[in-house]
């Protein structure tokens, strides 16, 4: 563990030889982006943290430009955890960040470890030679991994017994979902203005709370929160990836689901995402009931992959449709859809 570029043993096969960024040389197997990230850690941390390292990488579910653009990248073979991990590009003009794009399978050599106020990143830094590969395009999205809030519990105000007063989660349980798409169901929202960056707000369900931030939402730029996020509005779910936050020096530890795009603020029967809801949901609503479409996808509807656009994936909305939250859409759930008929 203490050394400084480590490489796991080789497995009888070696990479194609055409990748940016690193001469063409026989390597170890890369490690898998589960590999980095589990840990039995009580701080989340990865046994890899300050180590540069060959990952064997994944699907990219999003891009997201800020101050230093990053990828978040999920391996589809570990849908139960330890299966996302964001990878910043610190090197101008971010040749990797541009290069990739959503759906394409991308990975990495020579890439250090970080933990970075609570999430393990991969840095795409110059002093180590990094690489990149990017193996094909046009990958489906790993699905959406249904959970309940309280697994990404909202932090609650407390002590701490060195850093004070301040934002805590209880726990972090959590950690297994870092960076991996997910999505809640049933929720409202109840405040906004929380967090560090006074950018969160806190999603109500029947179990409890948790926090989440449209600062990745590619729709909701250049204001703070999406158009759909106001205090008292309803959601059948809300989908994005999970992200810690944590500067306990300044009070605050914390889980936040990152929305990354307006499909992923899913009002009851808005099946088009426009805010309103009306007879042009109604066609949504009749290829969901149906069920042809829609039961092509791996996970039927409950939940299908929803967060796709309406033109890449004709049914990506039937969660939407389903009020009753019973994995199919029947003549109950049109009942519900004609009482919110006008809403918006």
């Amino acid at each position: 563990m203490g050394d400084r570029h480590n490489r796991c043993a080789l497995r009888g096969s070696v990479w194609p030889l055409v990748v940016v960024g690193l001469s063409a040389t026989a390597a170890a197997q890369p490690l898998t982006i589960y590999q980095i990230q589990y840990t039995t850690d009580p701080e989340g941390h990865s046994a890899y943290a300050g180590q540069v390292v060959d990952c064997a990488g994944g699907v990219v579910v999003a891009k997201f430009a800020g101050t230093r653009p990053r990828l978040v990248v999920q391996d589809p073979a570990y849908p139960d955890g330890w299966g996302g991990i964001q990878v910043k590009d610190w090197i101008y003009p971010y040749q990797m960040y541009n290069d990739a794009q959503v759906g394409d399978w991308i990975t990495f050599t020579n890439l250090l470890v970080e933990e970075y106020r609570g999430t393990t990143t991969l840095q795409r830094q110059a002093a180590y030679d990094p690489g990149y590969q990017i193996l094909s395009h046009g990958h489906p999205l790993p699905p959406a991994r249904l959970i309940d809030v309280t697994a990404i519990a909202a932090p609650m105000y407390g002590v701490h017994p060195i850093y004070g007063e301040g934002w805590y989660v209880v726990d972090h349980r959590a950690e297994y979902l870092e960076s991996m798409r997910m999505i809640v169901r049933g929720v409202e929202v109840t405040e906004r203005d929380l967090g560090k960056a006074v950018d969160n707000y806190n999603l109500r369900a029947a179990g409890g709370d948790c926090w989440a931030s449209d600062y990745m939402n590619t729709d909701a730029k250049p204001a703070v929160y999406h158009p759909f996020v106001v205090v008292g509005q309803y959601f059948c779910a809300v989908g994005g990836v999970l992200e810690q936050y944590t500067y306990l020096q300044d009070g605050w530890d914390y889980y936040q689901l990152l929305t990354l795009a307006t499909p992923d603020l899913a009002i009851c029967g808005d099946g088009n995402s426009n805010g309103i809801i009306d007879f042009g949901d109604f066609g949504r609503f009749e290829e969901c009931a149906t069920g042809a479409q829609c039961e092509l996808l791996p996970a039927g509807c409950d939940p299908p992959a929803w967060t796709e656009p309406p033109s890449v994936l004709p049914v990506g909305h039937c969660l939407m449709m389903d009020f009753d939250y019973d994995g199919d859409i029947d003549l109950r759930d049109f009942a519900a859809f004609q009482g919110v008929l006008g809403r918006g």
